[in-house]
């Protein structure tokens, strides 16, 4: 679990210190002020390799570089182990090897770390697979250093030389149908749990393409029928990618454990950029409570499950305001600033109990949920109310009917003008 973390002259912002809640971080802000490299930059800090160090077939993930190459750059941290010690890590990139280099030895074991990157990569960090000690009397090979699928490989599946190292969704998930093992069970609950509001997501009888290609292929029962999940909408396969990964992670770590002969892991930290990513406005009013709780269920009661998630949905954040705990919970945002700069702050969760309030809110910073046309209209018309604007009332006038043309006769904003413009004489 990660308590902290700080960086200086690295990505976009010139320096950032953030102290994690321990269940749910969200991260608002927008595009292009370092969400994403935020996210990137809490992988390397509890895997110590960037992702598209490890798979070099991503587009993101990138290796994180400083801002000013003649300043000194630093990642620091400080994570709680599996063993519950609380340590300190810093990493100083080196401008003449133009890497980032620190403490000699693997990373500290802080659990399982997975993280959903915004473009349906995956990336996994499993202590029972890619934390391996040398021992003092046997010489023991590197184990690799993390998990890292692109989008295609999640659903391909990837190879090292000769061996598999995940057989992708599509061979994954027909297997486990026809095991009908603890996965299938566990890839069931998890699509289930994380389902829209208005249908569950189950599995459905295997089916062809097309009598050129000779795959089996997974299917989805929808209202309307069966779809085949090649074939089945963006949101959908990113649920799918993302309930088909955290499967994979929970039953290749505890058969490593098992073959170990160790304990499984106690700790979880799931990163998720754009949690909304292809979703319906009705499935974004409940996914990020739905990833909490159905990681909460698979691992059980005695597991500590912290997550790191970024969103631009105003929905997301009105969901948040069932379940944000401030004593476990915190949210984060980015923001521009006066000369170009980026600010990175904690805002204090207060509920605003619509996403209309949300959009008008620190968290996206937005003048009004209105089109373009109407917030500048509404803006030429308060402005020509002053007392002291000039504005003739026949102006006033047209001013008004354009509004008429552009607003609902109901718009709480058209209902006062049109009080005011008749108490004023300027409309009958």
């Amino acid at each position: 679990m990660l308590n902290f973390l700080e960086t200086t002259n690295v990505g976009p912002i010139k320096r950032l210190s953030v102290s994690f809640a321990k269940r749910l971080n969200v991260l608002t802000g927008d595009n292009g002020l370092g969400k994403t490299f935020f996210l990137d930059t809490v992988w390397y800090a509890m895997t110590r390799k960037w992702p598209a160090e490890v798979n070099q077939n991503l587009f993101s993930g990138l290796v994180g570089r400083p801002q000013d190459p003649t300043s000194e750059s630093f990642i620091r941290f400080n994570l709680t182990t599996e063993h519950d010690n609380h340590v300190d890590y810093k990493a100083t990139f080196d401008r003449a090897e133009q890497g980032w280099v620190g403490q000699v030895g693997r990373p500290y074991n802080a659990g399982l770390v997975i993280y959903a990157l915004a473009d349906g990569s995956f990336c996994v960090w499993d202590p029972a697979r890619n934390y391996w000690r040398n021992g003092a009397t046997a010489d023991i090979q590197e184990r690799r250093p993390a998990f890292v699928f692109s989008s295609r490989e999640i659903w391909e599946g990837q190879k090292d030389g000769d061996k598999s190292v995940c057989n992708g969704l599509l061979a994954d998930m027909l297997k486990w149908q026809d095991q009908k093992g603890s996965e299938f069970r566990i890839l069931e609950n998890l699509l289930v749990n994380l389902s829209p509001p208005d249908f569950s997501l189950k599995i459905s009888t295997p089916t062809r393409l097309s009598v050129d290609d000779v795959r089996d292929i997974p299917t989805i029962a929808m209202p309307y029928g069966n779809v085949p999940v090649l074939h089945a909408s963006a949101g959908i396969r990113r649920i799918l990618a993302l309930a088909y990964c955290l499967t994979w992670a929970y039953s290749e770590h505890r058969k490593a454990s098992q073959l170990r002969g160790v304990p499984t892991a106690s700790q979880v930290t799931f990163l998720m950029d754009e949690v909304e990513a292809h979703l319906h406005p009705r499935w974004q009013k409940k996914v990020l409570n739905s990833i909490l709780a159905a990681i909460g269920e698979m691992y059980g009661e005695g597991a500590d499950v912290q997550v790191i998630a970024s969103t631009h949905s105003a929905l997301v954040m009105t969901s948040l305001e069932d379940t944000f705990d401030k004593s476990l919970d915190k949210w984060f945002d980015f923001d521009s600033v006066d000369g170009g700069a980026i600010s990175f702050e904690e805002r204090p969760f207060e509920k605003m109990g619509s996403s209309d309030s949300w959009l008008t809110s620190e968290a996206f910073d937005l003048a009004s949920s209105r089109s373009p046309e109407s917030e500048a209209l509404l803006k030429k018309m308060n402005d020509a109310l002053r007392e002291d604007s000039g504005v003739s009332p026949e102006q006033i006038r047209n001013i008004y009917n354009e509004l008429l043309q552009k607003l609902s006769p109901l718009d709480e904003d058209l209902i006062v003008i049109r009080h005011i413009c008749k108490k004023k004489g300027f409309i009958e």
